[in-house]
């Protein structure tokens, strides 16, 4: 007899059903998600859109639980992120990320009040993207993109600045010139921008707090000084729909300039890869790639090593090089 029950007891935890709290605790999953955004999702770089994500969370399991969610549920959210919700497979890894960091922290700082002492987001199998992609824009391409961006500043029978591509053109130039990321892009406040050091402040910091700065030719400082400053606002790129919205993702006037472009099998963050990869072809320093990428780990920034030569170039003078040949297919675009 006693010992079928230690084989009870045995199952009952491997199926992580053995803590006796778990028959008397009901904790929702949307309290869970609360107090995970109190104390964790709203303290970090990435707050708005991760504020975005956990909401969909709750929508979805918000009314069951914590103990109810299982790995089955879990992988049947996941599976609707590409499903139903029809997301792309990095953009579903990412939530997918901050469901399992919810899930750790309940299952172990917070086992008492949920009643799990196992994360069920570890069953899952996730399809994580291809990181090693290495797209960048050939000197036609970079050519062809100038053109299809500089095509539709103004409304088409007036002088009247189209404000959604002048937008998603200053943001494309911009991650173009210095290889940020769209999230940090949407990040620059007007005050990050200075002038007389060449500089852009990077809010998004490097472990251990330390600061980031990435360069800006002069040509990228002139873009900026002309854009039309909102009212009102700290940001250069405030969200769209006032400053109470969350929304920042660029919408489908990029895939429209790149059609214009006949630049294909291409995504908004190859305009990083663009840069790093033309920063070693023209001589840049590896080492000096990483800092200005943000990379926590050269091994992050190896991926370009085979296309650098020397180390000798500067980083404003590869990307002033690119500034020159999108000039150059202007020019010549006028002269057609």
């Amino acid at each position: 007899m006693a010992k079928k029950i230690l084989r009870k007891k045995l199952s009952l935890r491997d199926e992580n059903r053995h803590l006796d709290i778990k028959k008397e605790v009901n904790y929702q999953m949307s309290e869970l998600v609360d107090q995970y955004w109190l104390h964790f999702g709203s303290k970090k770089s990435s707050a708005d859109r991760e504020k975005s994500i956990v909401e969909g969370i709750r929508a979805e399991l918000g009314r069951m639980f914590v103990r109810e969610v299982d790995g089955y549920a879990v992988q049947r959210w996941y599976e609707n992120l590409t499903g139903k919700r029809g997301l792309a497979v990095n953009t579903a890894a990412r939530h997918f990320n901050v469901m399992r960091h919810m899930m750790r922290k309940a299952s172990t700082i917070w086992s008492k009040q949920t009643g799990i002492d196992k994360n069920p987001a570890s069953l899952i199998e996730v399809h994580r993207p291809d990181d090693s992609r290495e797209r960048f824009l050939s000197e036609d391409e970079l050519c062809r993109l100038k053109i299809a961006l500089d095509e539709k500043v103004f409304r088409k029978g007036s002088k009247d600045f189209n404000q959604t591509y002048l937008r998603m053109r200053l943001i494309a130039l911009i991650a173009l010139s210095t290889g940020m990321r769209s999230g940090e892009i949407h990040q620059i406040y007007w005050s990050d921008v200075m002038y007389s050091a060449g500089l852009i402040k990077v809010r998004m910091k490097l472990k251990k707090g330390r600061e980031r700065y990435v360069p800006m030719t002069s040509q990228l400082a002139e873009e900026i000084r002309q854009y039309p400053k909102p009212i009102g606002e700290n940001r250069v790129f405030p969200p769209k729909g006032g400053v109470t919205s969350r929304r920042q993702r660029l919408n489908g006037s990029f895939a429209e300039m790149l059609e214009r472009a006949e630049i294909s099998d291409f995504r908004f963050h190859d305009l990083r890869h663009t840069f790093a990869s033309w920063y070693m072809m023209n001589g840049g320093d590896l080492y000096e790639l990483a800092k200005i990428l943000g990379h926590a780990n050269i091994k992050m920034t190896e991926r370009y090593a085979k296309l650098g030569q020397s180390h000798i170039a500067k980083t404003v003078k590869v990307a002033g090089q690119i500034w020159n040949l999108m000039k150059r297919a202007q020019e010549e675009n006028k002269e057609a």
